[in-house]
């Protein structure tokens, strides 16, 4: 199992930095443009809770990718609870393969918290746990990899958006 932490001050309040996170035109604008996944949608949205379909595309080593396989999706469900500005989130199996043994387990949290001058500091936490005997320090690896590198480009969207938003 591993466990990737980051900590990062956003030029938005906590009340902005949640109106742009939960907003499905910034989600849209995350996976399909800054993230280049192959396919995004939202199965169920709203102001505290989020299920995503999501298709990304995969940089990962050989004996890794050909485990996942060209088709890999998952859902990511998420829920705010605005009292602790805290968003948890879980990736779970497409519906249509829930009853498929899940290899790689994935959860994680997005916690806000204000950082004075209409600033916010974001702390995030991604648990990543492979059950693939001979691979799972591996797939471990990768997903941490690919993970901060999202982190990294969904960071300077918000930064964007926050700044837009100023703008205007």
């Amino acid at each position: 199992m591993k466990t990737c932490t980051s900590s990062v001050v956003l030029p938005c309040s906590p009340e902005r930095f949640w109106q742009i996170y939960l907003d499905d035109a910034f989600l849209r604008a995350l996976y399909l443009d800054a993230l280049q996944y192959k396919a995004f949608s939202i199965i169920e949205g709203g102001t505290e809770s989020k299920k995503l379909h999501i298709v990304p595309k995969l940089n990962l080593p050989g004996p890794i990718a050909k485990l996942m396989g060209d088709s890999f999706a998952y859902e990511q469900h998420g829920r705010l609870d605005r009292a602790k500005s805290l968003w948890t989130w879980q990736m779970l199996p497409p519906a249509a393969h829930a009853s498929k043994k899940q290899l790689v387990s994935t959860h994680g949290s997005i916690r806000i918290e204000a950082a004075g001058d209409g600033r916010c500091r974001r702390h995030d936490e991604v648990v990543i746990d492979a059950k693939v005997f001979g691979l799972g320090g591996m797939i471990e690896a990768a997903a941490e990899k690919e993970t901060l590198a999202a982190q990294a480009k969904e960071v300077a969207l918000i930064e964007q958006w926050a700044a837009k938003s100023h703008a205007a």
